[in-house]
């Protein structure tokens, strides 16, 4: 949270006021040093009653009435000192910080550009500037300005802490560390500068360290809501819900309308499964802040976990305006479907989000043409092959190619909002995608040796260590193969892996005794994935997209799902509306897998016995895999 220095500037301007009115003036200036500010006002404006074209009295009370807080007077002050002396540099910067105060950052920078026009070694008004230029986005534009404040001036701690704000915020944490850590160096007692620190730790997830940033500033200035907020969102990210929501509450009792404090106790809430409580977190923050996209989004999981869908759907759209949406840029000239019927005209309906987002929302491609239309289908690389057994879609292409004509266009993920979805109208028909014959026949094949009964194992997400929140995510949701080490002893069980990216590097080294085959460097793409599963009895995935193709190919598919799971699994359900054959294991507590797993393993027994795998035994040893390479 960036803070704006300010250094109060005393002293008449002029040496041809009568001695008694200096005397006023001296008085006036003692009063406002020593903190009398009531009375420092009241000798500011006798003085200016006596000498109204003078300028210093009006800038002293513009300074002062700005200290209370009642900045449209102060703006007053600073106006009326600036029409007295337009030369006067303290005022046109006095103005200055108050436009900003009051979020006019552009003219604040014209009216500050003017002051260093006229006093251009005052470091004060090149840290304001830079700050205005911030705010309005020209942040290349504000970095000089700080500099050049930190060259004036460089025994002051603001320039330093202003623009290592600005660097965290122009994605360079690392130099916003440095430049945070000399302001903390020239002012120990800073806390300002130790909520930019603890905003510069986290992004470089260094989270324990700003945990610690965020206490020092708090603890200094127990009333600081932006660090008790951001303390919040520290807290949240390490799994510490009740002491998130003990910050955001601390945060909200000194700035009830502190909308960031109420979307993160609204986080907390949910994560810790309070979703009623996080309902209301979320409204009260967007009574503060009503045009919110981040949290109209966050409040959207809350209400379609709750099954709440119309609602849902409508506050998901928000998520277009979120600056996490990388395609709220996206700009085509043709107008958006609003689900009326297409009437022979050409939708483009795109992929946004994750894979396994994309295989889940494919199916109201079908939706859509059945409103006499055709569907054009832009989806990721990996899934063009698959997408084509879609039905509905005239036309399947990838995103990193230019799109086919159309007349319309939605993102995937819109379509339920179009159309108005409830919770008892997904179109949950499957299989709604198919492998292709050729490619299952192959993959018979090559699992052609294994007996059992062959389960496809995915044990981890994508980890994404570009997307901060995706990694958090990925952290909650994903584990390790050696955590399935009790499903090594099951007679008759072959689990064959389906894990892909550097996760899959752990299925080199299973834990004894599990027959785990693995064929995924054969894998190009999901077609390929899709016709390896048509060939397996069954899928075991945590909340990836290998989890959303099984549940789309018609397989039966058992869940593994985290203590705070996707929205789109509702609650306390072990079903699916959206995958007839999917069943859900849920943790019971936070991180905790442990009676997930065993209940797994409990019914991967039990089922072994029913279907007779246990008495067919396996054709390989774990560590002596059949050369799959010769069925290629």
């Amino acid at each position: 949270m960036v803070k704006k220095g300010r250094t109060a500037k005393h002293g008449i301007e002029t040496a041809a006021a009568p001695a008694e009115i200096g005397q006023l003036f001296a008085e006036a200036v003692a009063d406002h040093m020593a903190g009398r500010v009531a009375a420092a006002i009241a000798g500011y404006r006798r003085i200016i009653r006596l000498c109204p074209q003078e300028p210093a009295p009006l800038v002293n009370l513009g300074m002062a009435l700005q200290a209370l807080g009642d900045m449209q007077a102060a703006q007053a002050a600073y106006r009326r000192a600036v029409a007295v002396q337009p030369q006067s540099a303290a005022g046109s910067n006095g103005l200055g910080m108050v436009l900003m105060e009051l979020g006019h950052h552009r003219e604040a920078a014209a009216v500050i550009r003017r002051s260093i026009s006229m006093l251009p070694d005052n470091a004060e008004s090149h840290n304001n500037l830079g700050n205005c230029l911030n705010h309005c986005g020209h942040r290349v534009e504000a970095f000089p300005s700080f500099r050049r404040a930190i060259i004036l001036a460089p025994d002051q701690a603001e320039p330093y802490n202003n623009l290592g704000a600005a660097l965290v915020e122009d994605g360079r944490p690392n130099e916003g560390i440095l430049a945070v850590r000399r302001a903390l160096a020239i002012r120990p007692a800073n806390p300002e500068a130790e909520n930019n620190l603890g905003n510069a730790l986290m992004e470089c997830d260094r989270v324990d360290s700003a945990i610690a940033a965020f206490r020092r500033a708090i603890a200094q200035r127990p009333d600081f809501a932006d660090a008790c907020t951001n303390l919040s969102g520290a807290l949240i990210d390490r799994g510490e819900t009740t002491a998130a929501i003990a910050a955001c509450c601390q945060a909200v009792a000194y700035q009830p309308a502190a909308a960031a404090a109420y979307n993160n106790l609204g986080n907390a809430l949910k994560a810790d499964g309070r979703l009623e409580a996080a309902d209301r977190a979320f409204r009260h923050g967007l009574g503060c802040r009503p045009d919110d996209a981040e949290i109209h989004f966050n409040h959207s999981a809350v209400l379609l976990k709750r099954g709440d869908f119309r609602a849902g759907w409508l506050e998901y759209e928000w998520r277009r305006k979120t600056p996490q949406n990388p395609f709220r840029h996206l700009a085509f000239s043709q107008p958006e479907w609003d689900g009326a019927p297409l009437g022979g005209r050409r939708l483009l309906l795109y992929a946004e989000q994750g894979l396994g987002d994309a295989l889940q929302f494919s199916r109201f491609a079908e939706v859509a043409a059945a409103r006499g239309g055709q569907v054009v289908l832009r989806v990721y690389p990996s899934l063009v092959r698959l997408m084509a057994s879609l039905p509905g879609v005239a036309e399947v292409v990838s995103n990193e190619a230019p799109p086919p004509a159309f007349d319309l266009h939605l993102p995937l993920m819109s379509v339920p909002a179009a159309i108005g979805l409830g919770l008892d109208g997904i179109p949950n028909r499957v299989p709604y995608l198919s492998a292709a014959p050729a490619d299952i026949a192959l993959w018979r094949g090559r699992l052609a040796r294994l007996s059992g009964l062959k389960v496809g194992l995915a044990w981890a997400g994508d980890p994404r260590p570009h997307d901060r929140d995706a990694h958090l995510l990925d952290r909650r949701r994903s584990l390790h193969l050696d955590q399935f080490a009790e499903l090594a002893g099951i007679a008759g069980l072959t689990l064959v892996s389906l894990q892909k990216g550097d996760p899959a590097a752990e299925a080199r080294t299973p834990p004894g005794g599990m027959v785990l085959f693995d064929g995924m460097d054969l894998v190009t793409d999901f077609a390929d994935t899709a016709a390896l599963i048509a060939n397996l009895d069954l899928v075991i995935s945590v909340d990836t997209s290998v989890a959303h193709l099984a549940g789309a190919l018609g397989k039966p598919v058992w869940i593994l799902s985290r203590f705070d799971g996707c929205w789109r699994w509702l609650e306390e359900r072990e079903d699916s509306p959206w995958y007839p054959t999917a069943r859900l294991y849920r943790q019971v507590s936070p991180g905790h897998w442990e009676s997930v797993l065993r209940q797994l393993a409990e019914d991967l027994r039990t089922l072994c016995v029913q279907t007779g795998a246990c008495s067919t035994g396996v054709l390989f040893e774990p560590q002596d895999q059949p050369p799959i390479g010769q069925n290629n």
